[in-house]
């Protein structure tokens, strides 16, 4: 059994908690409003692409984590707010240079040795435009996760 992630954008921290039971899909949420990412986890993997990112180094990152927004009594599933530095660099990042984010975020443990560049590369590229929208309507980028 794998990680089972989706990134979505809302207005706020009781907004995004809505969709802790059911997830966001069939619950209302635009199609633009989410992003299907499946196994990128909130926690090691964004930090390992915020530290790649910003240049931040990754023990800060992760010395310094969002507290869940919501989760589920079991822990198998809930809702973490992407870090607000990560959504500003994912909003900043030019489309052009998603090849050479993606081809060096790849390369970190987390990927394996198979990384696939292209899915990773899509993936930037779903994010990026998400955070674009999160940052335009004022709102804030969410993950919500199952195991």
């Amino acid at each position: 059994m794998g990680l089972i992630t989706d990134y979505f954008i809302a207005g706020s921290d009781t907004e995004a908690a809505r969709f802790l039971d059911d997830g966001v899909y069939g619950a209302g949420l635009d199609q633009d409003d989410r992003h299907e990412a499946k196994g990128i986890d909130p926690f090691v993997m964004l930090g390992t692409l915020e530290a790649e990112l910003t240049e931040l180094p990754y023990a800060e990152i992760s010395g310094d984590p969002t507290p869940p927004v919501g989760l589920r009594e079991s822990g198998a599933s809930g809702i973490v707010r992407v870090r607000g530095t990560l959504t500003t660099a994912l909003a900043d990042l030019a489309p052009g240079r998603v090849p050479e984010v993606a081809a060096a975020w790849g390369r970190t443990e987390e990927f394996g040795p198979d990384a696939d560049e292209e899915a990773v590369a899509e993936f930037l590229r779903g994010v990026s435009g998400l955070a674009r929208r999160a940052m335009v309507q004022g709102r804030e980028m969410y993950c919500w996760f199952s195991v």
